[in-house]
C-alpha cells in the first residue's frame, strides 16, 4: 500500500481516506499575573497581560496582511513589466502588427495603474514594519509582566505600562486595517502554536495568583 501524506492510497492510487493533519499544541491564550507580584501591582499586571495578547494578535494579523500585499505586488508587477518590455521591443523591431503592440502597451499600462492605486508595495512594507513593532511591544510586555513587575514600585510600573500603551496606540493608528482573510489566517496560525515557545508548553511560567493558600489557579487554554 502506498502512503502519501495526508492521503491513504491503495495500489491503484484510489483515495481510501484522508488522515487528519497533526497540529502543534495551542499557544497560551494569555499570560496570567505571577503569584509573587504584590497585590497593589496586580491591576497593572492584568493590563500588561491584555496588552501582550492584543499585540500578539495585531502582530500576526499585520504579518499576514503584509504577505498578502507582497503577493499582489508580484502578481501585478511581473506581468506589467513583461507587457511593457514586450511592447517596447516589438515596437522597436517592427515585427508584430500594430494592434498587438498597442494591446500589450495598454495591458501593461492598466496593470501599472492598478499597482499605483493599490500601492501594494507600500502597504506590504508598512504592514511588515507595524507587525515588527507590535511584536516588539508583545515581547516587552511579556518580559515586564513575568520578570520585572514584581521588583517595581507602583509609579515605575505605571510609567512603563503607559510607555508601552502609547507605543501600541501609535502603531495601531499608523497600521492599515487588515481584511478578514488576514485575520483568519493569523487566528489559525496562533491557535496552532505559531507564536508558541517551547517553554510555554509547561505551566510553571503561567501560574495565576492563588485565590486560597495552597490552591493556586492555573491558566488554562481557551476552547478553540
Amino acid at each position: 500500500m502506498t502512503r502519501t501524506w495526508p492521503h491513504e492510497l491503495n495500489g491503484e492510487n484510489d483515495l481510501l481516506y484522508r488522515r487528519p493533519k497533526a497540529l502543534a499544541p495551542p499557544g497560551p491564550p494569555h499570560y496570567a499575573v505571577p503569584a509573587h507580584v504584590p497585590a497593589n501591582l496586580v491591576p497593572v499586571g492584568d493590563e500588561l497581560a491584555r496588552l501582550e495578547e492584543s499585540a500578539r494578535w495585531s502582530s500576526q494579523t499585520q504579518f499576514e496582511a503584509a504577505k498578502a500585499w507582497q503577493r499582489w505586488n508580484f502578481r501585478l508587477g511581473v506581468p506589467a513589466s513583461v507587457f511593457g518590455l514586450f511592447s517596447g521591443g516589438a515596437a522597436f523591431l517592427d515585427s508584430f502588427p500594430r494592434w498587438v503592440v498597442g494591446t500589450g502597451a495598454l495591458v501593461g499600462a492598466a496593470l501599472a495603474g492598478i499597482m499605483t492605486v493599490l500601492a501594494a508595495e507600500r502597504r506590504a512594507q508598512r504592514g511588515k514594519t507595524c507587525a515588527n513593532t507590535f511584536h516588539d511591544i508583545q515581547d516587552d510586555a511579556r518580559r515586564l509582566l513575568l520578570i520585572d513587575l514584581a521588583t517595581l514600585t507602583p509609579d515605575e510600573a505605571r510609567t512603563q505600562l503607559t510607555s508601552l500603551t502609547d507605543r501600541y496606540s501609535e502603531t495601531r493608528h499608523a497600521a492599515d486595517a487588515p481584511n478578514r482573510r488576514a485575520y483568519n489566517r493569523a487566528s489559525k496560525n496562533i491557535r496552532e502554536g505559531g507564536q508558541q515557545f517551547a517553554v510555554d508548553t509547561t505551566n510553571h511560567n503561567r501560574q495565576a495568583r492563588p485565590t486560597k493558600p495552597g490552591h493556586p489557579d492555573t491558566d488554562s487554554p481557551k476552547d478553540a
